[in-house]
């Protein structure tokens, strides 16, 4: 059938059809791979770019909060307003209004005595009122307090109304206020309006282009939404927002998201918000593929064109075949069809020697012309396959970026628990034991308090160094954030892998940390815990080994716990 066919089609048609299937199928292939690629990288920019949104809104968040409760305790220490509190509550308030002015944020700040009741406030408002309650007052009176977002209780009639109808929402900022002998003479509180964290967000998104469409949501620390569409909504599981990147599903369509939690500054200890920074992906991908659209546009417009040049090359080849068979076929049909004089420069038959050179001479042309064909051809395919080499490599460049700490280059998270999750599947499979070490470095605040950050960085380099060195080419060590290791112990039990932690700890113990030309010294914490059966996955095992690190915390630090299950009460406690 096939042969009958071929029979059928000209050569010139033949070589063209297989030149342009090549040529379609070459396109083809390499629109796929382009787009692809592109689209992955897209994809892992734009999550980079949403990662630092979502961080740029966090640290703004923290910013604001230390701002405020540095604010707010600055006013309760005030020598000057000592005489005030309990006696000239009328210059009190004045001063508590100019703040308030100052910055209009505040919805409402009150002083009130160790009964509970308000002695002096902005307005007027909750004069005279028993505030004793309130979590802000009974937590001020022992500590500064931050409270996190709740709804106005005593507030919600006595303040004129927002202008859109929103409900009041409230984060509260207590400190205790002394008297010149020191004894606590009541609470200094303040209400910052809620509506200060999205004026945050816009300002946030405004630095954006807006054609990015992105977003922000910020959630509590049980991950209800606080700021963004559906408040009070739950929309993300604690996997998605553990993985720090992920796609979500909407109305509005599939969207990118990236994770950043808040992380407190200063004496301001943070209320656990997550920020979520999200981006539609048909925007995070437009780029991508407007360029795939372009690939496959250039790729059709060079096949059409080269199978043009391969149709007109074909007809050149196959001409003086074509005028050959007729000469030949005229001799001996017709009289005077004895030579080819016609044919200049074809291998006509003028004699039988001569017709034969001419036919070789003719073939070693076709020959020629196919060899530069295939080597047109071969150079096409070499210059596709060194890009598609160059491109493999950026992408596993850009992987390895991705999997790597920047300070310590250890592993992330990222990087570490497909890792762990493999070795615990290995576990549970073949019964090879495996252990997870939680590492903490001690008091590593006050490192960064007495010797700057470069050299809590140095520090957090030099332990990561130690622990890699110290474990197996089989184990992995990655660095979990701040000052938190974690280090897979492969084919081991708990024994092992206390040596292995305590010669860690010796390690890190004898070691004399000098950046930057000082001297210091640093000790760590380590909890460990054994791969069980009953594990889910191989979080469940770092849950322990973070209980024990807390055990090993609360017992004094630098040294070993491991996490025992007959001690859990204990262990929360410490917690």
């Amino acid at each position: 059938m096939f042969k009958r066919l071929a029979d059928r089609v000209s050569l010139r048609r033949q070589i063209s059809l297989l030149a342009g299937a090549i040529g379609l199928a070459i396109v083809g292939v390499t629109t796929i791979g382009s787009a692809l690629l592109a689209r992955g990288q897209a994809t892992d920019m734009a999550q980079n770019t949403l990662l630092q949104v979502a961080r740029s809104m966090a640290d703004r968040l923290d910013q604001d909060m230390a701002e405020r409760l540095r604010e707010v305790r600055n006013v309760g220490s005030l020598e000057p307003l000592q005489p005030h509190w309990m006696a000239n509550t009328g210059g009190l308030r004045i001063v508590l209004e100019t703040m308030q002015r100052t910055l209009p944020d505040y919805a409402w700040i009150g002083f009130a005595d160790r009964d509970g009741r308000v002695r002096a406030a902005t307005g007027g408002v909750l004069d005279g009122v028993s505030v004793s309650q309130r979590p802000w007052f009974s937590n001020g009176l022992r500590q500064a307090a931050v409270e996190d977002v709740h709804a106005a209780a005593l507030l919600e009639s006595k303040l004129p109304p927002y202008s859109d109808g929103t409900p009041f929402r409230f984060v509260d900022l207590a400190v205790p206020v002394r008297d010149a002998s020191g004894q606590i003479i009541g609470v200094l509180g303040a209400h910052l309006s809620w509506r200060w964290a999205d004026v945050v967000r816009r300002e946030v998104l405004s630095s954006r282009r807006p054609e990015l469409k992105e977003d922000v949501v910020v959630l509590d620390r049980s991950g209800r939404v606080l700021l963004g569409s559906d408040a009070l909504a739950t929309p993300y599981t604690a996997a998605e927002l553990a993985s720090g990147n992920f796609s979500v599903q909407s109305a509005e369509g599939t969207r990118l998201a990236a994770v950043a939690a808040t992380r407190g500054r200063g004496e301001y200890p943070g209320l656990g918000w997550t920020v979520v920074a999200l981006q539609p992906i048909d925007t995070a991908l437009a780029g991508a593929n407007r360029l795939t659209s372009l690939i496959l546009l250039l790729g059709l417009a060079t096949a059409i064109l080269g199978a043009v040049g391969i149709w007109w090359v074909a007809a050149r080849l196959t001409q003086p075949l074509t005028q050959l068979t007729a000469a030949v076929d005229r001799i001996g049909r017709e009289a005077n069809a004895t030579m080819t004089r016609h044919l200049h420069g074809s291998p006509e038959v003028l004699h039988l020697s001569t017709s034969v050179r001419s036919l070789l001479r003719r073939i070693g042309t076709v020959e020629a012309g196919a060899r530069l064909i295939e080597a047109e051809a071969s150079h096409a395919i070499e210059a596709a396959e060194n890009r598609l080499k160059r491109l493999g490599a950026d992408l596993h460049a850009m992987q390895v970026l991705a999997d790597t700490d920047a300070l310590t280059a250890l592993l992330n998270r990222r990087a570490f628990l497909p890792l762990a999750n493999g070795a615990m599947s290995n576990f549970k499979r073949y019964r090879r034991s495996i252990c997870i070490l939680m590492i903490d470095i001690d008091h590593f605040k006050r490192v960064n308090d007495l010797y700057g950050h470069a050299a809590g960085d140095e520090v957090i380099r030099q332990v990561g160094r130690i622990v890699s060195e110290a474990i197996r080419p089989t184990d992995k060590v990655a660095r979990f954030g701040g000052e938190e290791f974690v280090v897979l112990l492969c084919e081991i039990g708990l024994e092992g892998a206390a040596i292995f932690a305590d010669r860690i700890r010796q390690t890190v113990a004898n070691t004399v940390f000098e950046p930057g030309g000082q001297c210091l010294r640093a000790t760590i914490s380590i909890g460990m815990a054994e791969a069980e059966f009953t594990d889910g996955d191989v979080d469940h095992t770092i849950e322990r080994a973070d209980r024990a690190l807390y055990a090993a915390k609360s017992g004094g630090r630098n040294c070993v716990r491991s996490f025992e299950a007959s001690k859990l009460p204990g262990l929360k406690a410490a917690a």
